[in-house]
């Protein structure tokens, strides 16, 4: 995926040596988490969309401080240490204005009747004096309202009360003015104009606006000469023996040729991605998956010579699983794609990476490795068997391993055959 590609070269380039905290590395991983939920068959649609989630993220830090954030209206009621209020020289949003406008007014029994401004041309509202009459009466009940919500507000701090709001200059920069009628702070002017007088002297400050947008360069940290990424610590518990390292490819892979293996490799990514709905698994959007393809054979290193022959058996392939009521069980329902694992197996640790976890209706795990091979010839029944031989000691480790990770469901393995529509149980 587009994560695990940016996350290995950070990692080789050295990041996490620069980081000075826990928190730091938070915020990478976050950045990550983000990434994952974006990409697509191992790229970006839009860059933009990148940027607008990232701005949207609160990156973490080592301050010990609870913070809660909410408007005045969500603090009715509530009490805090310590309550700063901010942006109290802003001008409230005044909304669009209406065509049809009504007010309700008593009447002389204590009812209630409604004056309704009459509708025409959206120009001739702000000259009707019926509509006119409507909209400053409704912007008096906002005043009174916002003066009860700002009392509420100042009203929960049970330590200290902070006010921040502003106001601007005239021409000259010589003297401030006092702030917007429909501000906040023009409710708080009587109290804390003094305030304003007595610091504007010394805070005051004159210069020319800057010509266009001001940019600023991040800090470049460069690691010492000669500096290596620090030897990392094996894992605990016995250590693999030569032999078996690099025992599960070769039983994958020992027979096949190379246009087979990578064939295999790019059904594999079209199948996670069917199973977790990245991608539509309807055989007549293959055609338009066929630039993807070609693009992940081409990062392979597979040359012009290969490139159209093993992107054809990649998508014969997943055209006979899509075609294939199996096949459609197997990436359709409910589970896990290439789910990574690690556990303890006959006293080693061993990692192991499952092609599809399905569940079943009744609540059984299948473990289903998928096998792009093709039989050509008879004696399709012998060739079943001794696939069936030679990936039972594979499954059992499989089968083991999970069940460590999901106790107490019932497990059951198969091997699953796209080019020969084939789907068998095999018995651990």
């Amino acid at each position: 995926t587009l994560r695990s590609l940016v996350e290995a070269s950070w990692i080789r380039l050295g990041g996490p040596a620069i980081l000075n905290d826990e928190y730091a590395v938070a915020n990478v991983y976050r950045y990550l988490d983000v990434l994952d939920s974006l990409h697509k068959h191992g790229s970006l649609d839009d860059v933009a969309e990148l940027e607008v989630m990232l701005d949207q993220e609160r990156v973490s830090s080592d301050m010990k401080a609870r913070l809660q954030i909410m408007t005045m209206h969500r603090a009715k009621g509530l009490e805090f240490e310590h309550v700063v209020l901010y942006g109290l020289g802003r001008l409230p949003g005044s909304g669009d204005p209406r065509v049809l406008s009504w007010f309700d007014v008593p009447d002389e029994h204590g009812g209630q009747r409604k004056i309704i401004s009459p509708v025409g041309p959206r120009t001739e509202t702000t000259r009707d004096p019926v509509h006119r009459f409507i909209e400053l009466s409704e912007a008096e009940k906002d005043r009174h309202e916002q003066a009860r919500l700002l009392y509420v507000a100042c009203t929960r701090a049970r330590k200290s009360l902070h006010l921040i709001g502003h106001t601007t200059t005239n021409p000259d920069g010589d003297d401030f003015k006092p702030p917007a009628k429909r501000s906040l702070l023009a409710l708080l002017w009587p109290a804390v104009e003094g305030h304003f007088a007595q610091a504007f002297p010394a805070d005051v400050v004159r210069q020319e606006p800057a010509a266009g947008d001001l940019w600023l360069t991040p800090v470049l940290r460069r690691f010492q000469p000669g500096w290596a990424l620090p030897a990392t610590k094996g894992l605990p518990g016995p250590t693999p023996s030569d032999d078996l390292e690099g025992k599960d490819e070769a039983v994958e892979f020992y027979w096949v040729g190379t246009d087979a293996r990578l064939a295999g490799t790019v059904v594999h990514r079209w199948l996670h991605a069917f199973s977790e709905r990245r991608a539509t698994a309807d055989a007549s959007m293959l055609g338009h998956y066929r630039p993807i393809t070609r693009r992940w054979l081409k990062e392979m290193g597979v040359g012009k010579s290969m490139l159209d022959g093993v992107s054809e058996r990649a998508e014969t392939a997943l055209r006979a699983i899509l075609h294939d009521e199996k096949g459609r069980w197997v990436i359709d329902g409910e589970g896990r794609a290439e789910l990574a694992l690690t556990g303890v197996f006959e006293g080693n640790i061993e990692s192991v990476i499952l092609d599809r976890v399905r569940f079943d209706e009744g609540g059984t795990h299948w473990i289903i490795d998928y096998k792009t091979s093709s039989h050509e010839g008879g004696n399709l029944e012998g060739f079943l068997q001794a696939e069936t031989a030679r990936y039972t000691p594979q499954l059992r480790k499989y089968r083991a391993i999970y069940s460590a990770y999901a106790p107490g469901a019932e497990v059951r393995c198969a091997l699953y055959f796209p080019l020969l529509q084939t789907f068998l149980e095999v018995h651990v």
